[in-house]
């Protein structure tokens, strides 16, 4: 992929009437922007590293707008490294970290919402790509199970921990695919694949009077179990230091069962889900903030080592 240097070079690709506001967000391996383009108020996303995959995330936004009735900004124009999208009145806001009850029963309907809406098109897990810009499709690259998909989910982070140097954090991370590998049965009973967000927190999900208002960052989207998505939202928002769980929690969860119910098994399967998202972690670490050389980037890493192997000893 040829990524446009620019915001400029990127909105210049494709029209001539455009103008650049504000620079809104820019964490590798990303930038976001807010524009005008042919008249039309909008946001353009820019790649800013190799992980990048805007292709696919504009390819996702497409199809949740046409299959879902979700709430997601539509898509102007998408190119190599780059997307633009109309300017969403409703986005959340990007410092959010905490919600209320009421934003927390929403969430929980807005993405059992997603998973049901999509469960009838989605034949296998696997990780999604966009096409080129004169074929904007999802792709996917399917896998026999969730436990393969998982499995190659981590080798990722592996290859990319020991490329920047963390060798401590790679082979935490090759201890945990070559548990994924030996131990499959650990998915067993997750339910049919749906397309997974990847990344539902407050800060990606707009809520306005108890309704999802608007949806953003697909970045992470995969097809997968619904327990993928469910945990990835759990673990950062709900759960404390000693893993209780607070009243949002309950609102979000019943919020989930009042759209669809999750499989059984769910408490039971929590431990492997997290090792693969706590991997996932320690990989967007590097990616947004480089090398661990301070204390607290250090400090925190540590603590998710510990964290991991419990996980692993309790299995």
């Amino acid at each position: 992929m040829t990524n446009p240097r620019t915001v400029s070079d990127a909105l210049a690709s494709f029209t001539d009437d455009y103008d650049v506001r504000a620079e809104l967000h820019a964490v590798p391996p990303h930038a976001v922007y807010e524009v005008r383009v042919d008249g039309t108020h909008a946001v353009c996303k820019v790649a800013r590293g190799p992980k990048a995959d805007l292709s696919m995330e504009a390819a996702a936004l497409r199809y949740v707008a046409r299959e879902t009735s979700l709430p997601v900004p539509r898509v102007l124009a998408a190119g190599d490294g780059f997307f633009v999208a109309e300017w969403c009145d409703d986005a959340p806001d990007p410092d959010a970290d905490t919600v209320s009850t009421e934003k927390a029963r929403a969430m929980g309907e807005g993405l059992a919402t997603l998973h049901a809406e999509t469960e009838s098109a989605v034949e296998s897990c696997g990780f999604l790509a966009g096409r080129p810009r004169e074929d904007p499709e999802l792709r996917l690259d399917p896998h026999e199970s969730w436990a393969a998909t998982a499995a190659d989910h981590v080798d990722d982070c592996v290859t990319f921990l020991r490329r920047v140097g963390d060798d401590e954090s790679a082979a935490l991370a090759a201890d945990v695919r070559e548990f994924l590998r030996a131990r499959p049965a650990v998915f067993e009973g997750v339910g049919d694949p749906v397309l997974c967000h990847g990344n539902w927190l407050p800060a990606h999900v707009g809520v306005t009077d108890g309704t999802v208002t608007c949806v953003l960052d697909f970045e992470h989207a995969l097809a997968g179990p619904p327990e993928y998505d469910y945990w990835r939202t759990v673990g950062p928002t709900f759960e404390g230091p000693d893993d209780g769980r607070d009243a949002a929690y309950s609102a979000f969860h019943a919020g989930y069962e009042s759209v669809r119910s999750l499989p059984e098994g769910l408490d039971r399967r929590a431990a492997a889900f997290r090792v693969v998202n706590f991997v996932s972690y320690l990989r967007s670490l590097h990616v947004q903030r480089g090398p661990l050389d301070t204390a607290e980037k250090r400090g925190l890493a540590a603590t998710f080592r510990e964290v991991l192997r419990d996980t692993l000893d309790a299995e």
